[in-house]
């Protein structure tokens, strides 16, 4: 698969795993030394480390949900870089909501003959209050072939 729809592919696979708060198939888009660059935060370093803080974070949402707006991989052989502009709509258990936008500056690399995230790195545009006041419901299982 070359790296264009391999970037592609994994964004979708992030995204997907994000919204329904898969903490396992999350941690499966990363490389074991992956490297996450929130904005503000200091790196998170390492498979172990980036699943303990993922599964806290997305613990504390009931509707975490990730929109790729637009975006573009550049890369060939193993390698690769992409940019994916982003918002994103949560709502925390005690119900208030809020959203995000921005964009993700990723380093992709094939490992073990799957292509996973060596480095992302959020870049905030907005972040503020968003209605989310109507019903929200548990998301669907993973697809299967």
């Amino acid at each position: 698969m070359d790296a264009d729809r391999a970037g592609r592919e994994l964004a979708a696979r992030w995204c997907d795993a994000v919204a329904r708060g898969d903490v396992d198939a999350w941690a499966g888009c990363w490389r074991g030394d992956g490297e996450w660059h929130l904005a503000g935060e200091d790196p998170i370093v390492g498979i172990d480390a980036l699943t303990r803080v993922f599964a806290a974070r997305r613990a504390a949402f009931e509707l975490c949900l990730p929109e790729l707006l637009f975006g573009w991989v550049d890369g060939d052989g193993d390698t690769a870089v992409a940019r994916w502009y982003v918002r994103e709509v949560q709502r925390t258990r005690t119900g208030s909501g809020r959203e995000l936008v921005g964009w993700y500056d990723d380093r992709i690399l094939r490992d073990r003959g799957e292509w996973r995230f060596a480095r992302r790195r959020f870049w905030l545009l907005y972040r503020g209050p968003r209605s989310v006041a109507g019903e929200a419901f548990s998301p669907p299982p993973p697809a299967s072939p």
